[in-house]
């Protein structure tokens, strides 16, 4: 918009030290000045008119005549003015205070071993004394934190069970980036056990942070249980692998000795030599799965000495043991040692039964199978279609191997999501590695290692594209590049689960594998973990309750329900209701919401426990019931470390182009922030434009000259 007329009206408005005003009369139109002037030029010459010329207004006096001409050409004048369009510009400088961030860690490690009521009144203390000091000249937030970000209502509890700092100070940046932030004052122990490292997020701030470092940082001798890595389900009789990270520090005994405990009875032990006063172990073991159910387990490290924290000397956990036995039938196209590789390794479980056919006729039962696998089938002698097109309608998994003789043409059309696009008419070798981010199911740190070591195998040199239904496992590695070709890959596509080796050859990871550990318990656990992801097949009932076997107990309890009619086909009609039950028996009764397709409950959080449950509906005048039961372990994190890493909380300072404090240098704090000529107040211009002919009160004026003009003609007694 260009603007020719600069200033005809100039009012400055100051309205305190935050902001003020300045507001300009312009016009939207080239020849705004002709406008003033032609408008002014009417309405002389209309009063001229009315009360000069005219005989009504000779008995009038001098000052009547100059009040009646003020009257009409102010009126007239606007209304010709108006007829330009005048806009009022308003320009307003607003002033930002500089934006004071206090965080506050309010995790359990905060506490330590000190005492509740005297760590409450000193942060209370601390809180406060900033808050005096720095709200004057600046604008004051304080937060909470632990596994998230908070406004601090009141004086924090410390019962947070994670420390996430690196969250914390990226939610601040994300809430406040666009804001005059002078500093961040951050107050913790520096333990964190939650996120990436928080040096490495305080990277990114333009602003300083300011530490005051809690805690005691004095090492105690200390023997804990960092970390517990299990599979958190398993099948009745077989063995299931338990791996326990131990370390210690100030120990002076020669030996420690570590337990797993079920049902008070102890099931595995070994002693753990010292050789030095600090150290770190890792213990390997496997137990047997010989109860059916939840089973609850605690893995328990003692020495002699009398330690200050004890909490992190046990570890409790649960798994899930399922009594069903699977039974496994291999089809494969002609002899081949894959399927003797995978058959071996599953013969070395109690809970698989395998049936291997290397030609027809083959069996007729489909149905008594957990899983089919088809090795190198479809090929150009044998479809296969009958026995994929049933399990595709029975929803039996499929695992296929491909092979040199399998015709991938044929493969592509039966196996949905996957396309193998053949580049050459030839294989090539490819080494595995496991894909980033894989969850489905856990690897162990032995399978995880020798994996990228695995000698390679013949794959089809071809494009591979994979729909988002499919998971990929691991991906090949083309002489010893990473590519994002897969070599693995499961889905799970309407209740239905495939499963795809893209090569063959895995005869010689199972060969490799004792040639490296004299054992194939690698090989076995890669084979048995995918066997028994595809083999759980997914509850084909009408009424289908869907929930995790164990929670933690900082993450909301979320069970889902699915209802079919008896074509199988889902439906939200009916009410679902759930009664669950507590450790102590004590009942609750719940209503799932309905969604589009399925039911959701959300039951938050959970007290640590043994829980039970009745999920029940009613499709037409049937009733379906659904029993679970699952547990909601404790969060011991801060638990595990109670010596203050005031180390973290220094570099976080001094790479932001902050300081760090103890908690009873808070004054030398206030002075430096103070002190810190970077932290000033900062404005900008906001520039806004009004149409003057939006303004109802212009109206009213000229309609208020006007009649105050027509009363005093009337009253003066002119007509």
């Amino acid at each position: 918009m260009n603007l020719y007329l600069h200033k005809y009206l100039h009012f400055a408005n100051f309205t305190g030290s935050s902001l003020f005003d300045i507001v300009e009369l312009v016009f939207g139109e080239k020849y705004g000045v002709w406008i003033i002037l032609v408008a002014i030029a009417i309405a002389t010459g209309i009063s001229y008119l009315m009360y000069y010329k005219s005989k009504d207004t000779s008995e009038l006096t001098s000052i009547q005549k100059k009040i009646l001409i003020a009257l009409r050409f102010i009126s007239v004048f606007l209304i010709v003015a108006l007829l330009g369009a005048p806009l009022l510009k308003t320009i307003r400088k607003i002033v930002q205070n500089p934006v004071v961030i206090l965080a506050v860690d309010n995790s359990a490690s905060i506490m330590g071993n000190s005492d509740q009521e005297e760590t409450t009144s000193g942060m209370q203390s601390l809180i406060s004394e900033l808050r005096g000091n720095l709200s004057e000249d600046n604008e004051f937030i304080d937060y909470s934190f632990g596994e998230t970000l908070k406004k601090l209502e009141s004086v924090p509890d410390f019962s947070e069970k994670r420390s996430a700092y690196s969250k914390a100070i990226q939610d601040i940046y994300n809430q406040h980036f666009n804001e005059n932030i002078g500093a961040l004052i951050l107050v913790g122990d520096g333990i964190y056990n939650q996120g990436e490292n928080p040096i490495n997020t305080a990277q990114k701030l333009n602003f300083p942070v300011y530490t005051v470092g809690l805690g005691d940082t004095t090492a105690y001798q200390d023997t804990k249980i960092t970390d517990l890595r299990i599979n958190r389900s398993a099948f009745l009789g077989n063995l299931f692998p338990v791996e326990a990270d131990i370390s210690y520090q100030g120990i002076t005994t020669p030996y420690l000795d570590f337990k797993i405990l079920h049902n008070g009875e102890t099931v595995y032990s070994e002693t753990i030599q010292t050789t030095q006063e600090s150290g770190f172990r890792t213990i390997k073991t496997s137990l047997t799965a010989d109860l059916k159910g939840l089973q609850y387990y605690t893995a328990v490290v003692e020495s002699s000495h009398d330690e200050r924290n004890k909490e992190n000397n046990s570890h409790r956990f649960v798994i899930q043991i399922l009594e069903n036995k699977q039974n496994i039938l291999i089809i494969s196209n002609g002899v081949h040692p894959d399927a003797g590789a995978i058959k071996n390794a599953l013969q070395m479980q109690v809970n698989y039964e395998v049936a291997h056919f290397t030609s027809e006729p083959y069996p007729a039962d489909l149905k008594q199978f957990n899983l089919v696998i088809l090795e190198q089938i479809p090929s150009s002698s044998q479809s296969g279609s009958d026995i994929i097109n049933y399990c595709k309608e029975q929803r039996i998994p499929i695992l296929f191997l491909v092979g040199a003789q399998t015709h991938l043409p044929q493969f592509n059309l039966v196996v949905n999501g996957v396309d193998i696009q053949v580049q050459a008419g030839n294989f090539e070798d490819a080494q595995s590695y496991i894909s980033e981010g894989f969850t489905l199911f856990t690897l162990s740190n032995d399978l995880s290692d020798i994996f990228d070591r695995f000698p390679p195998i013949k794959v089809p040199f071809a494009r591979f594209e994979l729909s988002p239904e499919w998971t990929v496992i691991a991906n090949q590695k083309i002489r010893n590049i990473a590519t994002d070709r897969p070599i693995m890959a499961v889905s799970n596509l309407e209740g239905h689960k495939m499963g795809v080796v893209f090569g063959e050859g895995i005869w010689k990871w199972r060969l490799y594998n004792y040639l490296s550990n004299e054992n194939h318990d690698s090989f076995n656990e890669l084979i048995s973990k995918l066997i028994q992801y595809l083999a759980l097949r997914d509850n084909e009932d009408n009424f289908i309750v869907n929930f995790q076997p164990v929670y933690q107990e900082t993450e909301p309890v979320l069970i889902t329900a699915e209802v079919y009619n008896e074509a199988f086909e889902p439906i939200t009609l009916p009410e679902v209701r759930i009664l669950l039950k507590d450790s102590t028996q004590q009942e609750f009764s719940y209503i799932f919401d309905r969604g589009n397709q399925f039911y959701r409950l959300d039951l938050g959080l959970l007290p640590p426990g043994r829980y039970t449950f009745e999920a029940s509906t009613e499709i037409g005048n049937k009733t379906y019931l659904e029993n679970g039961e699952f547990a909601v372990m404790p969060v011991n994190f801060e638990l595990l470390e109670n010596q203050a890493n005031h180390r973290v909380l220094y570099q976080i300072s001094h790479q932001t182009g902050g300081s760090f404090f103890l908690p009873d240098e808070i004054p030398s704090l206030v002075r430096e922030i103070e002190s810190n000529t970077n932290i000033k107040p900062f404005h900008y211009f906001q520039t806004m434009m009004n149409e003057i002919l939006n303004l109802k009160w212009i109206f009213f004026v000229i309609l208020l000259l006007m009649s105050v003009e027509w009363f005093l003609r009337k009253f003066w007694g002119i007509y």
